[in-house]
């Protein structure tokens, strides 16, 4: 019995020490909008391919992150781009608040983004008539 004790008490504690990652949590925000939470809102990892939407009450989770400092990307269509730096800990999660102001989107780029959207959504003609 009691080598049964040690062996759990050995495997709990590798289990608990073998863990060399750590995670981002936060929550992106309209600055605009009383804080109102920015759903589908991109942030990612700087220099990398790692990268979260935020959800319908705009959280998200970056995970897998060895320990060190790093630099969040946070972006949405028609606001401005915030990066913020962060430092990942392998035992607690990062925790972040994200506010996001609105940008002033010129003519000129309003024209262009109108007529790309309606390029893209223009019924293709077959030749059948």
């Amino acid at each position: 019995m009691r080598k049964l004790i040690y062996f759990v008490f050995m495997l709990f504690a590798t289990a608990t020490f073998a863990q060399n990652t750590g995670m981002v949590v936060g929550k992106v925000m309209d600055k605009e909008l009383n804080n109102s939470p920015l759903v589908l809102a991109n942030v990612s990892v700087k220099g990398t391919s790692i990268e979260a939407e935020t959800d319908l009450t705009g959280l998200f989770v970056l995970e897998n992150l060895e320990a060190g400092d790093y630099t969040l990307v946070c972006s949405f269509v028609g606001y401005e781009t915030q990066e913020i730096n962060v430092h990942v800990d392998a035992l607690r999660p990062a925790e972040l608040k994200l506010a996001l102001a609105a940008s002033t989107v010129s003519a000129d780029d309003l024209a262009a983004i109108t007529s790309l959207v309606q390029n893209e959504t223009a019924i293709p003609t077959t030749g059948f008539n």
